[in-house]
């Protein structure tokens, strides 16, 4: 990695993740699971600067989601995004995860199909990560003066081909201002407790299940 830390704030773009998983799986062993198997596995792809997985414990925005876990994938590049996207042993990877956990209902909604990427803006407040976060997001520009460690533009909409969307074609990634399932235009990241960004539409606190050694 020529010696950059592997911190979110370093990433030259994000993809964004959102999802569920079965009610029993957190007993089933799904937070290990995430740093013994899927956190190690997803940091060792080419074209990763970091991965790391949180889980919603708080939601107190205008609308609640239907994901109640989220994993930031940060590229070192925005060039790596299609063959991190595409990687073969990651879609074997991906297929597995469907095996094992699921979404934990019949069919994923929209927002659940595609994953979303981010394009930081401005510059980042650096050395605030932490275990837990604030996540704000809204649609517009965000609120003037809002306080974050780090903003960004929600620029993409990426299926996910390997849950039964479109394969690697045209189509497989498209502006966010033709269709966003996530609905938001925006999100912000803020470390620790507080203070909170201004709400969005969306505003929750998280906790770090799993991420690589910076």
């Amino acid at each position: 990695m020529n010696g950059t830390a592997r911190l979110l704030e370093n990433c030259g773009a994000v993809i964004f993740i959102a999802y569920t998983v079965p009610a029993d799986a957190v007993a089933r062993g799904y937070a290990p699971w995430l740093v013994e198997v899927d956190n190690p596995f997803f940091n060792a792809i080419p074209g990763t600067l970091h991965y790391a997985n949180w889980r919603v414990t708080r939601s107190t925005g205008h609308t609640p989601p239907v994901w109640d876990w989220f994993d930031f994938q940060g590229l070192t590049t925005q060039e790596d995004l299609e063959r991190v996207w595409f990687n073969p042993d990651l879609d074997r990877f991906r297929a597995e995860w469907l095996r094992l956990w699921g979404y934990g209902r019949g069919t994923a909604p929209e927002v659940l199909r595609h994953a979303y990427l981010l394009r930081p803006v401005g510059t980042p407040i650096a050395g605030r990560a932490s275990g837990r976060l604030q996540l704000a997001g809204g649609t517009g520009t965000p609120p003037e003066g809002m306080a974050a460690d780090m903003l960004f533009a929600v620029e993409g909409v990426l299926s996910k081909h390997f849950s039964g969307g479109e394969g690697q074609a045209p189509g497989w990634l498209r502006p966010a201002s033709d269709g966003n399932p996530l609905g938001l235009d925006w999100l912000a990241v803020t470390y620790g407790d507080g203070p909170a960004p201004t709400p969005g539409d969306l505003a929750l606190e998280a906790e770090l299940a799993a991420a690589p050694d910076p």
